[in-house]
């Protein structure tokens, strides 16, 4: 790829969201909604550059631009109307938090390596991070 298309403006607006998503077979055989999942989504920008599905009954789902385009959220953040949604978005580290435990880093780093990451500012921080330190965290201390 071009220098250009590795630069990423560092000044766009990150945010992050995090919605439940009940399955609709779930909804009637469950009415405590004991088997609510959570879906989280980083946006850069207008667009998404991470999500994760953390699921009551199975192993989280990490996703990340380039790689798993197919398997995301195709709409740009305007028409998600997530922002518009009461309590979706959260802090930054409210992501990092999860994503890293769920092995997030391990998961873009690979995809970054194997050059099938899109840069985005995740990619770009990652890769920062990797430089600076043997190992390090996201997570504002």
């Amino acid at each position: 790829g071009s220098a250009r298309q590795q630069e990423i403006d560092m000044k766009r607006q990150q945010r992050f969201f995090r919605i439940p998503f009940i399955r609709p077979a779930d909804q009637y055989k469950d009415p405590q909604n004991k088997k609510k999942g959570w879906w989280y989504a980083h946006f850069d920008g207008p667009w998404i550059a991470r999500q994760m599905e953390l699921h009551p009954d199975k192993p989280p789902i990490l996703l990340v631009a380039g790689k798993d385009d197919m398997e995301m959220c195709e709409l740009n953040l305007e028409e998600t109307g997530l922002t518009r949604k009461r309590g979706a978005e959260i802090l930054p580290r409210q992501f990092e938090e999860i994503w890293e435990r769920c092995g997030g880093i391990q998961y873009l780093q690979s995809a970054i390596e194997s050059r099938q990451a899109r840069p985005t500012y995740a990619t770009a921080m990652l890769q920062n991070l990797l430089k600076g330190s043997s190992g390090g965290s996201l997570v504002p201390r």
